[in-house]
């Protein structure tokens, strides 16, 4: 699953009362006590293997996780998603709109006691406009906006390896460092929400030392971090030891000497070593492990803002059936969503008739809201499906077979059981392609797939969530529609927030109901579980962040 969202703590969403549910660094230090923790390492759970450590590169939400950790961004976001300034000490616009002017704060440090500087921003961006095509998802806001950053961008992938961004022409690119403390970025086309951007991915500095087109050193312990800690320690299927920074601007509000990521995409095997007293947190349960701890505080609720669908892979890696919208809507028909959601547990996993989840601002309320008040098509109809399928060919004696993809972690196995019993019912054999968690967005980007599953969130702005089904927006396109694209490229030229929005929904529209390129099936309400005495848990940006937190006294060891 790619970019969970915004994680609420059971105090906040239920009547379980969970001290320390903050927004800021200083609400965080308040809940420290001093005289009641004997103990500051903390072990935390994660369902899957940690990739890569690369912002520029990452893709996948048990990564980011980790990343919140070990550097900070210009901004950052609070519980409620408001955008706050962590690294810029202040900002301003042009009057078009196109021109930002960044000031950095005066104590913003790498972790060796190197001076953090605006040439570091200029060069992460521009090494990650550089990287290749293996990156394409994680700069796909800045090719959106940043002026001359597509020319760069397929200046790089043409060179290949040889492209060495410190040396190569960058000046028609929309991002330099007229000093150490001063950015300045340029964009196409007016971006209001571009702090929100700023927050994370290829938007966060690096040092000027780092390797241009590999990420192996982003899992190397020591590597130079500009967060409130560093890796000490890793085995990236096993483990990774994060422990305090000195140099780190605001360490004094920092209570957590250590953490500890271990990776267990066994749900099952989460839930033990919690039981056992192993783990503090486990961030991955199933609903029937969470619902013994209905009505404890050991029972915290993850509203992601993500989005389970499943992708039909229409471009030209795909098969040709799938180039058949009729054969594309009859899978979408065949299959009870609810059905799903019950099964799953429908606490946890709610239906979902659209792409973009509940947890984006729309025109007049949440995005999700005014899509579904227009109603939605594509509800379980199997009598219609085989109607579909019979007049794009397909009966008995000439039955639809199709390969589903999906990872061996969390839910993915259960679902896809289910999805194979709907399609059987309408006449379609459907066979199973599983694949490690570690290496499966990896074959995905690169077209790999008939039909799939995948997840991904709101993230720092939801319309990432639609410009990535563009063209230019994948690595291997499984949806590539020149109009799709050509509303894309119209959106982010309105100035005007409620234009925008409009645009945004009549793209979903086209993307899943007209053409149904994706079925959505849910979103999540993910439960997790907090040991006895865990407190300080907070939200930096839209990941949970451990580094305010304090374990009682009685349940330390």
């Amino acid at each position: 699953m790619k970019k969970l969202v915004a994680l609420l703590l059971a105090a906040c969403m239920t009547l379980v009362l969970f001290a320390g549910c903050n927004s800021t660094e200083e609400e965080g230090s308040e809940t420290q006590d001093p005289n009641n923790t004997s103990t500051s390492s903390i072990d935390v759970a994660l369902g899957a293997h940690i990739t890569t450590l690369d912002h520029g590169i990452n893709t996948e939400t048990q990564n980011e996780y980790v990343l919140t950790h070990l550097y900070s961004g210009m901004f950052r976001k609070d519980a409620q998603g408001n955008v706050q300034k962590e690294l810029c000490k202040d900002y301003t616009v042009s009057d078009d709109g196109l021109t930002y002017t960044f000031t950095l704060i005066d104590d913003a440090m790498w972790s060796d006691g190197t001076p953090l500087t605006a040439h570091d921003f200029e060069y992460a961006m521009l090494r990650a406009l550089s990287y290749g095509v293996d990156n394409a998802y994680s700069i796909k806001e800045i090719l959106d906006y940043l002026k001359g950053s597509k020319e760069y961008n397929q200046a790089a992938i043409e060179a290949g390896s040889d492209f060495d961004c410190t040396v190569e022409d960058h000046s028609y690119v929309g991002i330099k460092a007229t000093d150490d403390k001063t950015l300045v970025i340029e964009l196409e086309a007016p971006c209001t929400f571009l702090p929100s951007l700023m927050c994370n991915r290829a938007w966060v500095a690096l040092p000027q030392d780092t390797p241009q087109h590999d990420s192996l050193w982003s899992l190397e312990p020591g590597y130079p971090t500009s967060g409130p800690y560093v890796l000490s320690e890793i085995n990236s299927t096993e483990k990774a030891v994060l422990t305090k920074s000195e140099t780190y601007f605001n360490k004094d509000a920092i209570t957590m000497d250590s953490i500890t990521f271990w990776c267990m995409p066994d749900q099952d095997a989460q839930a033990m070593n919690f039981e056992s007293g192993e783990l503090d947190v486990a961030l991955s349960v199933t609903a029937s492990a969470a619902d013994k701890y209905k009505g404890t505080d050991n029972l915290g609720v993850i509203q992601d803002g993500t989005s389970y669908f499943i992708v039909m892979n229409s471009g030209e890696t795909g098969p040709d059936y799938l180039k058949d919208v009729r054969v594309r809507r009859a899978l979408a028909l065949a299959i009870d969503k609810q059905a799903i959601s019950d099964v799953l547990g429908s606490e946890y996993y709610q239906v979902l008739n659209g792409y973009v989840p509940h947890g984006a601002a729309g025109i007049n309320g949440e995005f999700r809201d005014e899509a579904d008040a227009d109603g939605y098509t594509l509800t379980y109809d199997p009598e219609t499906a085989k109607q579909l399928l019979a007049e794009a060919g397909y009966d008995e004696s000439n039955p639809l077979k199709t390969v589903y993809k999906y990872s061996n972690n969390s839910i993915h196995g259960d679902v896809a059981t289910m999805l194979q019993s709907f399609w059987a019912a309408v006449g379609v054999d459907v066979s199973f392609d599983s694949v490690e968690s570690s290496v499966y967005y990896d074959q995905v980007d690169q077209g790999d797939f008939e039909l799939c599953r995948y997840g991904d969130s709101v993230g720092s702005h939801f319309s990432r969530l639609l410009t990535l089904w563009t063209t230019g927006g994948q690595v291997v396109p499984a949806v590539s529609d020149p109009v799709y694209d050509e509303m894309a490229a119209n959106a982010i030229q309105l100035a005007d927030p409620t234009e925008y929005l409009q645009a945004l929904h009549e793209m979903e529209d086209y993307l899943v109901e007209e053409n149904v390129y994706l079925i959505p099936l849910f979103e999540y309400l993910t439960p997790y579980l907090i040991a006895d005495g865990v407190q300080g848990i907070t939200l930096n940006g839209v990941w949970p962040f451990f580094g305010y937190c304090t374990i009682a006294a009685e349940t330390a060891e």
